[in-house]
């Protein structure tokens, strides 16, 4: 059992050691997908609060009004979705095949027993499969984003004569 402070603790870690990762990315590739991260991070959020009334899964209390999953999509989520993003965006294959990898192993290599050990998060009513499908459909739309976004970028840069 996880004492009150060592909790705090461990989400404080897991919020903020993905970050120490970003001046790695480089300012260019942090601009660039920082839309992306933090608009699936958001409708994430919103898949939260749907699941969590279908209790699909239950998030355990955090620090002051943030529930546990906030610490965990705005941390390790966040960061690793510039991180997939920046190396395989451009290359629809390696993106889907690296994000399925990347949640193929979290959902069923240990990453679940943590979350569940530390008290973040756990499945209740979902499978693991639903979960990866859910994972895998989140990474489509991320992808999505991004290709849009770029799409918008380029066409708006092509009537502004740039």
């Amino acid at each position: 059992m996880l004492r009150k402070h060592s909790k705090k603790y461990v989400l404080l870690i897991v919020l903020i050691l993905p970050w120490l990762t970003v001046p790695l990315l480089g300012s260019k590739a942090f601009k660039r997908f920082l839309p992306a991260a933090i608009f699936i991070c958001t409708f994430t959020k919103a898949i939260d609060i749907f699941g969590q009334n279908k209790k699909w899964w239950t998030f355990y209390k955090g620090i002051h009004s943030f529930d546990s999953m906030n610490f965990f999509n705005f941390g390790p989520y966040l960061v690793t979705s510039l991180w997939v993003l920046k190396m395989t965006y451009g290359n629809l294959p390696l993106y889907f095949i690296s994000n399925t990898i990347l949640h193929i192993c979290f959902i069923y290599f240990g990453g679940l027993r943590i979350v569940k050990h530390f008290k973040i998060f756990s499945l209740v009513k979902l499978t693991r499969f639903q979960y990866l499908l859910i994972d895998v459909l989140r990474g489509l739309l991320l992808y999505g984003f991004q290709y849009m976004t770029e799409l918008k970028e380029c066409v708006h840069s092509d009537r502004s004569g740039n």
